[in-house]
């Protein structure tokens, strides 16, 4: 499977709510970057740590659904970059944020993910 097909059923996925289902894209050695100063920022390496740290994302909002519109995507052989729109609720509270997560596919499965945060502090401040 291409990287652009790896990306577009790891989105569907989450776009059911089904978060188990998304992390089987991740391969073991997977490495995220998160940015920011929040308690979560930095590097995460392999599958059980990545996983962790989104279910500790997850944990600060009001559960799954997050709101996630895809604005664009570029696509390459190896990477997929998505524009996005996501909108993330905790009580009373609402972060609409954009960013844009690039990916790196190998084999089918996802190796590398950068994220870019368009407001950061916002992020920082909802998560931290």
């Amino acid at each position: 499977m291409d990287a652009d097909e790896t990306i577009r059923q790891y989105a569907e996925a989450w776009g059911r709510g089904e978060p188990d289902a998304a992390f089987e894209f991740y391969a073991d050695d997977v490495v995220m970057r998160l940015p920011g100063r929040g308690s979560l920022a930095g590097v995460h390496e392999g599958k059980p740590a990545v996983i962790a740290a989104i279910r500790a994302l997850l944990a600060r909002t009001d559960g799954i659904p997050v709101t996630v519109e895809v604005i664009d995507r570029l696509v390459s052989a190896t990477s997929v970059a998505m524009q996005l729109r996501e909108v993330a609720t905790r009580e009373d509270e609402t972060l609409d944020l954009r960013r844009v997560n690039v990916y790196r596919v190998r084999d089918g499965k996802i190796v590398d993910i950068d994220i870019y945060e368009a407001h950061q502090y916002d992020v920082d401040e909802f998560f931290g």
